[in-house]
């Protein structure tokens, strides 16, 4: 098929298709550097706050647990790796019953459950599955 063309047609071709090939290749790579790897975890920052000054919580994500309720002062947060698909719960009371009682949880810097209540209730939840 090729052996009616001359030498300089060959390396015409030659050229043609190493270029080609070399441009569909940077084109994968590009694509590749572009897509954002999946970290499998992430920085989960819990928070609460109290008009009251200090506030009772109890806490559940991964590995770090807080059974008992144990009270804390206000605000109070603590971060932590989680990994994705694991449940969290927090959940904060004020035995002084007044004011504004607030809990969140933010994922990775964002913003992601929110709960505030204000007195004389004085419990609120915040709790979901990190994405």
């Amino acid at each position: 098929m090729f052996s009616r063309l001359s030498d300089r047609s060959k390396n015409v071709l030659q050229l043609l298709f190493v270029l080609g090939f070399s441009a569909i290749m940077m084109a994968i790579v590009f694509y590749l550097l572009s897509i954002k790897p999946v970290s499998g975890s992430r920085s989960v920052n819990f928070r609460v706050e109290a008009s009251g000054g200090f506030s009772i919580i109890t806490l559940q994500a991964g590995k770090l647990i807080i059974s008992k309720p144990t009270t804390v002062t206000s605000p109070w947060q603590k971060t932590v790796q989680i990994p994705d698909g694991t449940e969290v719960y927090l959940t904060a009371s004020n035995p002084t019953q007044t004011g504004k009682l607030k809990c969140s949880i933010s994922i990775d810097q964002q913003p992601w459950q929110e709960e505030t209540t204000n007195a004389p209730k004085d419990g609120v939840a915040c709790a979901g599955i990190v994405p």
